[in-house]
């Protein structure tokens, strides 16, 4: 357990210093707020409840914050090799599977110091004109059942998934997932948007908005029609569940090959 805690706590403090997050992040969130149209926040009439206002901040920025995310963590792993500094980390005696879990925790902890703090600003821009202290409160809770999720999912893929494919590629890849598979509606081409499986969070900004279908994707008609359940509290617990379970399941899969390895090499270095 210690570590664990020591590698996260070191992942978190390299990733958090790095100005390309900020700046990405910055830009992106920059964007969607100039952007963002007569369905954005802004445009919510006064006296709209202080849940439903954070739950529209939390999906506007979620709509392209998590690219930067994804971007910055794509050559986490593949760096290691560069540097050439990976067989001093196999050294080390703690086991391939609590340093990757340590860097996959401190990466996505970083990378939603961008996402809480805009929403946090977010709330207290609102505060002047909605005088609602409870949109501080509702902050922090759209943050967690729309923000975090949708960041530990992506943060699983883009640590592992380079290893495979390259980092340019991936890069691509993931661009290319994410309009499709988060904002591309069914009705043009089958995708995963309006899932439980989009990390876009739309299910938990749903239970926000009190199940406004009008402003959502989530339980959108399409293909797989299992996976698109009627917006409910219970879905959107069931969504967050379900989006980072996915972000585990190529950690998963990584620490299993580097344990085997492990194993192999075990003998020959003895």
């Amino acid at each position: 357990m210690n570590a664990l805690l020591a590698v996260a706590r070191y992942e978190f403090r390299m990733q958090a210093r790095k100005r390309s997050l900020w700046i990405a992040a910055t830009l992106l969130g920059g964007a969607l707020i100039v952007l963002q149209g007569d369905r954005g926040p802004r445009s919510l009439p006064m006296g709209t409840p202080a849940r439903e206002v954070m739950g529209t901040w939390a999906l506007l920025f979620a709509i392209l914050m998590p690219l930067a995310y994804g971007m910055l963590l794509a050559d986490r792993l593949v760096r290691d090799r560069k540097l050439r500094v990976e067989p001093l980390l196999e050294s080390l005696p703690h086991a391939p599977a609590t340093r990757l879990a340590g860097k996959y925790l401190g990466g996505v902890a970083a990378c939603a110091l961008p996402g809480l703090a805009a929403l946090l600003l977010a709330a207290i821009t609102e505060l002047p004109t909605r005088h609602d202290p409870a949109l501080i409160g509702w902050a922090l809770v759209a943050f967690l059942v729309v923000t975090l999720p949708g960041i530990a999912m992506v943060a699983g893929f883009a640590l592992v998934c380079p290893v495979i494919v390259s980092v340019p590629l991936f890069r691509v890849l993931f661009v290319g997932y994410w309009f499709w598979g988060n904002l591309l509606t069914p009705e043009f081409l089958p995708s995963l948007t309006g899932t439980l499986l989009t990390p876009i969070g739309d299910y938990g900004a749903t239970w926000l908005l009190a199940n406004d279908h009008t402003a959502l994707f989530a339980g959108t008609p399409g293909f797989l029609p299992f996976l698109r359940p009627d917006p409910s509290a219970a879905t959107a617990a069931l969504s967050a569940v379900v989006v980072v379970l996915c972000g585990l399941i190529p950690l998963a899969a990584a620490a299993l090959v580097a344990h085997r390895n492990a194993r192999q090499t075990w003998p020959s270095k003895a």
